[in-house]
């Protein structure tokens, strides 16, 4: 599983720890821009595996 967390989302920090934390082998990248700014400015977002995971809060996903 890859996982790709933008570099200027200010939740990168808090779901690069939670991710490490809760799963130590999942392979976490962080990218200059994973090309959804409008979302990535307002919330968490990651992509797994080329989909795009939004997160209401750091601790909460919805898809």
């Amino acid at each position: 599983m890859k996982v790709k967390l933008c570099k200027k989302n200010q939740w990168t920090n808090a779901v690069t720890t939670m991710i490490t934390e809760s799963h130590p082998n999942i392979n976490i990248s962080t990218k200059k821009c994973i090309d959804k700014c409008h979302t990535c400015k307002v919330h968490p977002i990651a992509k797994v595996d080329k989909e795009v995971l939004v997160g209401v809060d750091a601790k909460k996903s919805d898809n």
